[in-house]
């Protein structure tokens, strides 16, 4: 999809890796400023580096390194964003966690506090302090949420409540903001090529099945890469998608429709 974002500024929380950094490097490509964001220096480094051979010119690249749960980065990405941009046309509120560092018990309140203070408080503070320059540009905000809040997930409850959160937030906000001219849409994506799988050693053998299983359940079976969702980003963002907002935007392959196979002799 060729859309132009020439001048346009570009914040994305998570973009050190996975759908966020597939983002940042269309958005890019596609003339845009970009504030990337990561926990990690070498991934930032990565997307940096994937932006750079692309042939877009390092000033147009800024950078914000840290966790979410600190409330001097959520401050930080605004304020540099402004300080070296200008302006913000676009929040992408993608970054997430299910499971604190170091933290084993997913049901912990200590652990509570981590994936809504990532998931859910970061986006609501991002979108707050970014709202009176969203207003200047009559931009808008897209969050990242997933298309498993309407089945059950045992492992990572408060992921998946806080994603259901993310959905009621965009639903009221876009209320709220519309009179201003801002829109705000979330992104509901399926199992997705993101490297999650193979992130943590002690689930990394019996990968191959592990995805393949998945797929089966999907409509389409397969996987979703990254680069196909940061395209529906480039359009929601856009002024081809004037009129949407308030909306839970679901890329699945299919999965949300499925209902169980019923046969009547």
């Amino acid at each position: 999809m060729s859309i132009d974002y020439s001048g346009k500024v570009v914040i994305i929380t998570g973009s050190s890796s996975g759908i966020g950094q597939a983002a940042a490097i269309l958005f890019a490509k596609s003339g845009a400023f970009v504030t990337i964001h990561g926990r990690s220096e070498d991934g930032i480094k990565k997307t940096t580096d994937l932006i750079l051979d692309a042939g877009i010119p390092k000033e147009r690249i800024h950078s914000v390194k840290g966790c979410l749960s600190d409330k001097t980065v959520l401050t930080a990405l605004i304020e540099e964003t402004i300080k070296t941009f200008g302006r913000i046309d676009v929040l992408i509120n993608n970054a997430a966690g299910a499971l604190k560092p170091g933290e084993e018990n997913p049901r912990s309140m200590e652990n509570f506090e981590y994936v809504f203070d990532v998931n859910v408080k970061s986006a609501i503070f991002l979108t707050e302090a970014a709202i009176p320059y969203l207003e200047k540009t009559k931009g808008n905000i897209i969050n990242i949420s997933n298309v498993l809040n309407f089945i059950l997930m045992p492992d990572a409850p408060f992921y998946i409540i806080s994603k259901g959160t993310l959905d009621h937030f965009a639903r009221n906000y876009a209320a709220i903001l519309a009179p201003e001219g801002i829109r705000i849409n979330n992104l509901s994506p399926g199992a997705t090529e993101t490297g999650v799988l193979t992130r943590y050693g002690e689930i990394s053998e019996g990968i191959t099945k592990q995805k393949e299983d998945i797929a089966s359940l999907v409509p389409l079976k397969r996987w979703a890469i990254p680069e196909e969702l940061a395209e529906y980003m480039l359009f929601m963002a856009s002024e081809k998608a004037s009129y949407l907002t308030g909306q839970i935007i679901n890329v699945d392959g299919g999965f949300s429709i499925l209902t169980p196979n019923i046969k009547f002799d």
